[in-house]
């Protein structure tokens, strides 16, 4: 049996809702010389495209009650499962390799959704357990504090409330007791949980196309843009892989891609839940707060950042460097609303998945193509590319005039 490839990624605690972005004709701006170099800054038009933010840039204007979900939030699973037992070293990896299995990530679902009850099965009183748990406790042997009915009576404690809360989901409609194992929460297994929460406020387009899977939770994941759902250059989503924020079809241990999920449904999908259903989270940013990544706007001498600090990483503490960001700061964070507002039209688009299919052959855009292909003006080219980005989301290697107009010079 071929072993799974395991990495853990280490990574920046930011999210970036991108995969949907593009450059436009922007403003440069020459900021003051630092030491011979010169940083300018070109802001795109559709700004929107490269919204970069997470829950905790942000507040909520319309909150789940904050009692109820601390009510339930249960949050010492881990250490009643290892009957008491903590370590400072494996912490971290016990933390993430919990968060990216199946139980973990619905024990998150149950937390994120904030609302929901706990279901017990009948006969179950932990007022008693928790009573015995600490009587036991005060028997405990300090030479082997790990064993013996203490630690039984945690575990058990632990697989009760764990069960409790999954019960929850599965009530809801959301999981069924025939998925949930201490497996890895795959894709697919990732997928077809939100799939059955969404479908009905965000629904499949039927855009999507994957070479290994026809699985309509998938496609649906893809063609909505949730982070970690990315296909490579073949179609291949690779769906017993666990989230990962490149494609790619190794087994990758990235807790930080679940936490971007969640940052997502948060803020781009309708995440509330609700007594009739899902609704939109009403957010602001918080102060201080950039709700852009400004080194893709910034050049040195006329080059992209993020090429030319390779060479020189003190470009990051250049008075250029932080004066550009100042400026971009002040331009953007003021449409932070509007951003926000079409990221979430975006997120409800179909794909252009097939240019042919799609764009060529569509007849939404038979007009458009027929004038451009007449003309061959700039005019009836940048009509048909309008026409093509407020109809689909497109990605980023897509979004661009020149990509449009090559598609109609070459695809029949």
């Amino acid at each position: 049996m071929v072993k799974k490839q395991l990495a853990v990624v280490t990574a920046a605690c930011s999210i970036l809702f991108t995969g949907i972005g593009m450059v436009l004709p922007g403003m440069s701006v020459p900021t003051a010389q630092a030491a011979g170099y010169a940083f300018t800054y070109k802001v795109p038009a559709n700004l929107e495209k490269y919204l970069s933010v997470n829950r905790n840039m942000v507040s909520i204007q319309n909150p789940q009650p904050k009692e109820l979900a601390a009510k339930h939030r249960y949050g010492s699973y881990l250490i009643d499962r290892d009957g008491g037992y903590f370590s400072e070293k494996t912490m971290y990896m016990n933390e993430v390799h919990f968060r990216t299995s199946k139980k973990g990530f619905l024990l998150d679902v149950f937390h994120w959704i904030g609302i929901l009850s706990p279901v017990y099965r009948e006969g179950i009183d932990l007022i008693e357990l928790d009573k015995q748990i600490n009587q036991e406790q005060a028997k405990q042997d300090p030479t082997n504090p790990y064993s013996g009915r203490w630690s039984e009576l945690l575990q058990k404690r632990g697989q009760i409330n764990l069960q409790a809360r999954l019960q929850a989901l599965i009530n809801a409609g959301y999981v069924t007791p025939e998925e949930i194992d201490d497996e890895p929460a795959t894709k697919q297994f990732v997928a077809n949980v939100l799939y059955r929460m969404f479908q009905d406020v965000r629904p499949y387009k039927g855009s999507v196309k994957l070479q290994d899977t026809d699985d309509v939770a998938l496609l649906w994941a893809v063609e909505t843009g949730l982070p970690g759902f990315e296909a490579d250059g073949k179609g291949n989503i690779y769906p017993n892989t666990r989230l990962r924020q490149t494609a790619g079809p190794e087994d990758l241990v990235e807790e930080y891609t679940y936490s971007r999920l969640f940052d997502f449904i948060t803020l781009i999908l309708p995440g509330k839940k609700t007594a009739n259903g899902w609704e939109y989270y009403q957010v602001q940013l918080l102060p201080k707060m950039v709700p852009v990544r400004a080194e893709e706007f910034i050049y040195v001498n006329g080059k992209p950042f993020r090429q030319a600090v390779t060479s020189n990483w003190n470009f990051y503490s250049m008075a250029g460097f932080y004066q550009t960001n100042r400026q971009i700061a002040s331009l953007v964070t003021p449409r932070f609303e509007q951003m926000l507002k079409t990221a979430r039209q975006d997120a409800l688009k179909p794909r252009a998945w097939d240019w042919k299919r799609d764009l060529v052959s569509h007849p939404l855009f038979a007009h458009e193509v027929a004038l451009y292909r007449k003309t061959k003006s700039p005019q009836a080219l940048n009509a048909v590319y309008q026409k093509v980005r407020n109809h689909y989301n497109l990605y980023l290697r897509q979004d661009s005039p020149a990509v449009i107009k090559s598609v109609l010079d070459h695809v029949k």
